[in-house]
C-alpha cells in the first residue's frame, strides 16, 4: 500500500547503529535541525551514548512514543525497530550508513533534506506487509513472532541437510531436502532470498516467497504464493537431526520433529518513507550494480 501522509509530526524519534562511524555526525545534524524547527525529539539510550549524553529511553520506548523515527544504520537496524512497533504504524525514515541497505531509502547527504520534507508533511510512504508465525509444539500454539524480511529454517550446528515438509492452507506443497528454507515477504526478497537464487518481488505486492536453500533436487525452485494463505512448515517425521528457525535473523528458536511453524500475513505493517530522490529501479541498479560490465571493471 502506498500513500501520502500529511500528519503533523510533534515528536521525532532517533535510533542509530552505534557501530557506524557516521552515527555521531548524523545524530548531531539531526538534533540541530530538529531544534531549529522547534520539533521535540527523543533518542534511545544506546544512541545517546554515541554523542556522549544521557537518555532513559529504550529503543522500544522510542518505537512506542514517537510520531516518526529516523533510523541511522543499515537494514538490520531498520528491522530491529520495525519489530518493536507492536501494531503502531509509525513512519520510518531510514538513512543508510552501510554499504548496501535496501530498507534504508536515504543516503547520509539526503538525510536533512528528507527530514525537512517529512516535517512539512510532504512525503510518500509504503506500508510493507509483515509475517507472523506461531510455533506449535505437541499441538500447543505458542506466542506469535513477527518478521519484516523473512523467516528462515536452516540446518543445525552439525551442518547436515534438513528434510522440510511444506503446506499451503493445509494442502501439501513439497518436501524439501535442503540446507534450509526461506519464507520471505516482498520486502525481504532482496535479502537472503536474493542471495539464495530467489526472485526480486516488488515490495508493495501482496505475496509470500517460499525458497529452498541449496536444495538436493535441482528441479526445486522458489514459489510465490498469495499473502492470504497460511504456510505450514515442519520437519519431516523421519528426520533425526536438529534445525533452527530465525525471524529477520534477530530471534531464533530450536526445532524438532514435534514442532510446526504456521506462517501467515501479520495484521501489522511497517510504514517506510519513500525517497523522492530516486525510484525503486534506480536503487536496484545502483545497489546491485546492474549495467556494470567486465570491460568497465577491467584494469
Amino acid at each position: 500500500m502506498t500513500g501520502v501522509n500529511m500528519k503533523q509530526i510533534n515528536l521525532a524519534g532517533i535510533v542509530a547503529n552505534n557501530k557506524s562511524p557516521l552515527a555521531k555526525e548524523g545524530i548531531i545534524k539531526l538534533i540541530a535541525r530538529l531544534e531549529q524547527m522547534d520539533v521535540e525529539y527523543i533518542i534511545d539510550k544506546d544512541s545517546a551514548r554515541i554523542i556522549e549524553t544521557d537518555s532513559d529511553m529504550s529503543k522500544s520506548d522510542v518505537a512506542q512514543k514517537a510520531d516518526m523515527i529516523v533510523v541511522l544504520g543499515g537494514d538490520g537496524t531498520m528491522l530491529s525497530v520495525a519489530r518493536l512497533m507492536e501494531g503502531r504504524v509509525t513512519p520510518l525514515l531510514g538513512v543508510n550508513l552501510g554499504s548496501l541497505g535496501f530498507l534504508t531509502e536515504f543516503t547520509f547527504d539526503e538525510m536533512v533534506p528528507a527530514l525537512e520534507k517529512v516535517l512539512s508533511g510532504d512525503y510518500d510512504y509504503e506500508d510493507r506487509i509483515m509475517l507472523q508465525a506461531h510455533i506449535v509444539h505437541d499441538g500447543k500454539k505458542g506466542a506469535a513472532h513477527i518478521a519484516l524480511n523473512d523467516i528462515v529454517i536452516y540446518r543445525g550446528p552439525l551442518g547436515h541437510m534438513i528434510d522440510v515438509h511444506v503446506e499451503s492452507n493445509g494442502v501439501f506443497v513439497n518436501d524439501y531436502i535442503a540446507d534450509g528454507l526461506i519464507i520471505s515477504t516482498p520486502t525481504g526478497s532482496t535479502a537472503y532470498n536474493l542471495s539464495s537464487g530467489g526472485p526480486i518481488v516488488y515490495p508493495s505486492l501482496n505475496s509470500i516467497i517460499i525458497n529452498p536453500i541449496c536444495s538436493h533436487t535441482l528441479s526445486n525452485r522458489p514459489v510465490v504464493v498469495p499473502d492470504n494463505v497460511e504456510v505450514g512448515v515442519s520437519l519431516s517425521p523421519g528426520f533425526t537431526g536438529e534445525a533452527v528457525a530465525t525471524f529477520d535473523g534477530q530471534v531464533s528458536f530450536g526445532l524438532n520433529t514435534r514442532a510446526k511453524i504456521l506462517i501467515s500475513r501479520s495484521r501489522d505493517v511497517t510504514r517506510i518513507i519513500q525517497s523522492p530522490f530516486k525510484n525503486y529501479y534506480e536503487r536496484l541498479r545502483g545497489k546491485l550494480k546492474w549495467g556494470d560490465t567486465i570491460r568497465e571493471k577491467a584494469f
